[in-house]
C-alpha cells in the first residue's frame, strides 16, 4: 500500500482560510508546508522535496527538466490555481508524474471582477486618494481627477476563459468592445453575433481603444507582448490592466510610457518577478496600482481551488481518474 507524503508548496492560502482542506489531505496522508525561493534551482528544490511524492504547488517555484531529473518518486503535481506555466509537462511525463489544474470555471469570475476592480481603482485614483486623507490632507483632493467608463472603448486581448469573461463585464459600461488573441481560442457566441463585440489585429485595438485588460496566456511568442513599439501604437492616455502574467509586458517600457503620459495609469495583479518588493519602480508612482497575486483570493474561488486539489488527491489514492490532467496532452 502506498504511503502518501504530500508537500504543500509556496500556497500561502491552501488550507488557511478552509482549514478543512489540510484536514482532508491528512486523513490520506502527512502534510507540510514550505515556502522556498521562487527561483530555487531544480536540484535543491528536488533535495528539499525528497520523499514526498505529491506536490500542491503554487504558481511558482518552477518545476524543470532538471528537478524531474532528480525527483522520480513523486507521482502527482496538483496546482492549486489554473496556469501551468510553471511546470515543464514534458519531463513530468517522462518520469510518470501526473499534473492536474483547477477547472477554467473555478477562477473565471474571481479573476475577471479582480481585473475590473483594479482597473477602475487605477483610473479614479482610489489607493492614492485615500492614502492622502490617512495623511490628514484631505483638501488636496481636487489633484485626483480620473475619468469615466460609460461609452468608451475596451479593449480585451486574450479572450479565452477569463478574458471572455472580462469582455461580458465591459459591455455593461455601454461601450465598444475589441477583442484579439495571440492565439484565438475565444468560444464562438454572443462575441460574434453582438454588434458592439468586433474582432480586431492587436496594432487596431492598441490605436482604439481607451481601457486595454491583458488575459492572454504566457508562451514564447506573448513574451513582453506590450513593448515600447506597442506602446507608440497606443492611444493616448490608455489605461492597461494585468491580471494574466507579468512578462506580457516590457516593465521597463511601460514605466517610461506612464512617466510620459502616453499612458494614464496600469494596473497589474502579476509581475514578471515575483515577490515585488518595496523598491520595484512601479511602487513610487501614484499612476500604478499593484497588487499582490490576490486575483484568485475570494471565498468561493479558494474553496474551489482546495477542493480540487483535496480530490485530485483523493482519486490518486483511490485509483479513480484525475480531472483536468496535463500530462495526457503532451
Amino acid at each position: 500500500m502506498t504511503e502518501y507524503k504530500i508537500a504543500v508548496v509556496n500556497s500561502s492560502s491552501f488550507g488557511q482560510v478552509f482549514k478543512e482542506h489540510w484536514q482532508q489531505l491528512e486523513a490520506i496522508g502527512t502534510v507540510d508546508r514550505f515556502m522556498v525561493d521562487p527561483n530555487i534551482a531544480g536540484p535543491e528544490l528536488a533535495e528539499k522535496l525528497h520523499g514526498y511524492n505529491v506536490i500542491v504547488s503554487s504558481v511558482t517555484p518552477f518545476f524543470k527538466a532538471d528537478f524531474f531529473d532528480n525527483k522520480d518518486e513523486l507521482l502527482l503535481i496538483s496546482r492549486h490555481g489554473i496556469g501551468y506555466n510553471n511546470i515543464d509537462l514534458a519531463a513530468a511525463k517522462k518520469h510518470g508524474t501526473k499534473v492536474t489544474i483547477v477547472p477554467p470555471l473555478v477562477e473565471r469570475n474571481s479573476v475577471a471582477e479582480n481585473a475590473l476592480t483594479n482597473l477602475m481603482a487605477v483610473v479614479r485614483q482610489a489607493a492614492p486618494s485615500s492614502n492622502r486623507i490617512k495623511a490628514d490632507r484631505y483638501e488636496d483632493r481636487a489633484e485626483f481627477m480620473g475619468h469615466e467608463f460609460s461609452s468608451k472603448t475596451f479593449g480585451v486581448i486574450g479572450c479565452g476563459n477569463i478574458g471572455s469573461r472580462v469582455a461580458e463585464l465591459f459591455q455593461f459600461f455601454g461601450g465598444k468592445v475589441m477583442i484579439t488573441d495571440p492565439e484565438p481560442h475565444a468560444a464562438a457566441g454572443w462575441f460574434d453575433e453582438n454588434p458592439k463585440v468586433q474582432r480586431v489585429e492587436l496594432d487596431e485595438l492598441l490605436a482604439q481603444c481607451d481601457y486595454i485588460s491583458l488575459n492572454a496566456s504566457l508562451n514564447d511568442g506573448d513574451y513582453h507582448l506590450i513593448n515600447a513599439d506597442a506602446l507608440k501604437k497606443a492611444k493616448d492616455g490608455v489605461y492597461f490592466v494585468n491580471h494574466a502574467r507579468g512578462a506580457l509586458i516590457d516593465e521597463q517600457a511601460m514605466l517610461a510610457a506612464v512617466k510620459s503620459g502616453k499612458v494614464s495609469g496600469y494596473a497589474a495583479d502579476t509581475m514578471e518577478v515575483e515577490p515585488v518588493r518595496a523598491d520595484h519602480p512601479f511602487l513610487q508612482d501614484q499612476h500604478f496600482l499593484i497588487t499582490p497575486h490576490t486575483s484568485a483570493y475570494t471565498y468561493e474561488c479558494l474553496h474551489g481551488m482546495g477542493e480540487k486539489c483535496v480530490s485530485d488527491v483523493a482519486n490518486l489514492a483511490n485509483g479513480k481518474p484525475l480531472v483536468r490532467e496535463l500530462t495526457q496532452t503532451v
